[in-house]
């Protein structure tokens, strides 16, 4: 490509990057009467500018990225890009996150590990109902707590902030060590605000280092480099990690690591030593373990891992590499997952906006919702979560509600696309959700094992990243939870995808958000002439709207790719 082409092409990335900086810019001051005292409370919340700004923001990141592509390597790209990702994610810093308050938990949790405490003895509601009780009455670890959020304003604003707090923390022990470095390293009579940029400036980190990772992988499979663009631009990252202070930039970072590694050591492994080779699987599998004990989602790899390990660099790998991804695990998550002194008094009941509230579900007794005192089971919360937890689903839904019955339902809250009649259905408490989750997991599972096994056998390590990249999205598009910072797992192993329609995911994720404002301004009246609220609407209409035409296409091109490859080629 002559000079002056490529030069122009520069002209227009740096276009592109000050628009979008522009954008962020907005987004950030938009954030900042966002202030809300009482969570839910969205009616003031500017969801379809926001919506609307990150759609803009996506249209320049494709643009940006067809351009970056196809734009000879020189240093002057790579700093564009690495430059313009650093810019955005600076505007976005300070900003006070749209739609989201996880991270209260986060200073939370953070707060009382670095003070020596356990997140998972006692919920955050628990310190909230002892507050105004006689400390010489309360248990010595639950005094604990309430002396610690009296020594901040601060901390005791951001316990008052945590949603479900009646559950205990359900994030793993390596994700806490994060959070208990903000803590340490914030002043104790730090504003609430402070604490809060100080956790997303360490979140933010992660996301930077798997920035520079994704380039290093994506030069270690021999893409262009200008590929880094598709996770160092992407609005959704910097929307879910720089503006909404999530903690998957972590187990992203730790997890694109243990890939990028694990490449490396399966190019390698012929020309190294047998110690050397060794130590490279201790060390690739001593990662993946660490991302499995920041967030679980990385397990769903493991298969694609050990087949590597095995059809790659033999026998003896496989098993040095799934131990030490099982001890290292296991370790983290052995806080979580270790039983409490006494048995766990949770309440068994649906959780407000875990998912679709259905009539026809059991009542719960109002008794369970009293003040308690005694230590939870450690993994209340991440059982809940798992068992119970559905939040802007498609497949899973369908599944799900075609397995219910739906007899008693009310017109308002009837899905319209159930189609097996109630007389075929058999549901017991509970097992409903149990049952559409075994279906729809060990389908995935099964394509997991497979996708894995096929790719491993090849020599081609872009084949291998997109293995990767399948196994997290199709372990998404299963989910009961699709939410959209999920979607943020693929986003670093984007480059290695065949059908463009995966880049289109994230923008149609970002519908997500339309929930708040339906449920703030349709609470009674029905949405667009159907039968629904805003509520029921989201559940049963927006996650088509989202989902099913990204599926359709997957399919069509899908097809296409097959009829291609079956065709007789040319002689």
């Amino acid at each position: 490509m002559p000079a002056a082409a490529a030069k122009y092409r520069l002209r227009w990335l740096a276009g592109l990057g000050t628009f979008s900086a522009i954008g962020y810019l907005l987004l950030s001051w938009m954030s900042w009467p966002l202030v809300v005292d009482t969570p839910g409370d969205d009616t003031e919340v500017p969801t379809l500018w926001m919506l609307l700004i990150l759609g803009l923001e996506f249209c320049c990141y494709w643009v940006a990225l067809a351009i970056a592509v196809r734009t000879p390597v020189s240093r002057r790209l790579l700093i564009g890009i690495i430059g313009g990702a650093c810019l955005f994610r600076a505007i976005l810093l300070p900003s006070i996150p749209i739609h989201e308050i996880d991270i209260y938990r986060y200073v939370w949790d953070g707060a009382v590990v670095a003070d020596g405490g356990n997140p998972y003895r006692y919920a955050p509601q628990q310190v909230r109902d002892a507050i105004n009780r006689p400390l010489d009455s309360l248990d010595t670890d639950l005094r604990r707590l309430v002396e610690l959020q009296s020594r901040s304003d601060s901390l005791a604003s951001s316990l008052a902030r945590i949603h479900y707090g009646k559950l205990p923390s359900p994030y793993p022990a390596v994700s806490q060590a994060v959070f208990a470095i903000s803590a340490l390293v914030t002043p104790g009579t730090a504003s609430e605000h402070s604490r809060m940029v100080t956790m997303k400036l360490l979140l933010v980190l992660f996301d930077v280092a798997t920035m520079l990772v994704v380039l290093g992988l994506i030069v270690e499979v021999g893409l262009h480099p200008g590929w880094c663009l598709a996770y160092a631009w992407c609005p959704l990252l910097l929307k879910e990690i720089a503006n909404g202070g999530h903690l998957d930039s972590i187990a992203i970072f730790l997890t694109t690591l243990a890939i990028w590694l694990l490449v490396k050591s399966c190019r390698a492994f012929e020309q190294k030593s047998f110690a050397a080779n060794v130590s490279s699987t201790v060390l690739v599998g001593g990662i993946l373990g660490l991302a499995i004990g920041a967030k679980l989602y990385p397990v769903v790899l493991l298969p694609l891992f050990a087949a590597l390990w095995w059809r790659r660099c033999g026998g003896p790998t496989l098993v040095v590499g799934v131990l030490m991804s099982a001890i290292v695990s296991l370790t983290a998550l052995s806080p979580l997952l270790s039983s409490a002194q006494s048995p766990s008094r949770i309440a068994e009941r649906k959780v407000s906006n875990l998912a679709v509230p259905l009539q026809h579900e059991a009542n719960h007794d109002a008794s369970h919702d009293a003040s308690y005192d005694e230590p939870l089971d450690p993994s209340a919360g991440l059982r809940e979560f798992l068992n119970r937890w559905e939040m802007n689903d498609l497949i899973f839904m369908v599944v799900l509600e075609n397995m219910r019955i739906q007899a008693g339902v009310l017109p308002h809250a009837k899905p319209w696309f159930v189609v097996i009649p109630d007389r075929w259905k058999r549901e017991g408490k509970g097992s409903t959700f149990l049952m559409a989750r075994l279906l729809t997991g060990g389908g995935f599972l099964l394509f997991a094992c497979w996708l894995a096994w096929r790719s491993a056998g090849c020599g081609d390590p872009q084949v291998w990243c997109r293995a990767a990249m399948l196994t997290l999205a199709w372990f998404w598009l299963t989910c009961p939870t699709q939410n959209p910072w999920y979607w943020c797992w693929v986003v670093p192993l984007l480059p290695f995808a065949r059908y463009r329609i995966w880049h289109i995911m994230a923008a149609c994720s970002m519908l997500y958000y339309l929930r708040f404002w339906l449920i703030a301004h349709y609470p009674e009246p029905p949405v667009l002439g159907t039968a629904y609220s805003g509520e029921f609407f989201f559940y049963f209409v927006i996650p088509w709207v989202e989902f099913a035409p990204c599926l359709a296409v997957l399919a069509m091109e899908w097809r296409l790719y097959v009829s291609q490859n079956r065709a007789p080629r040319p002689s």
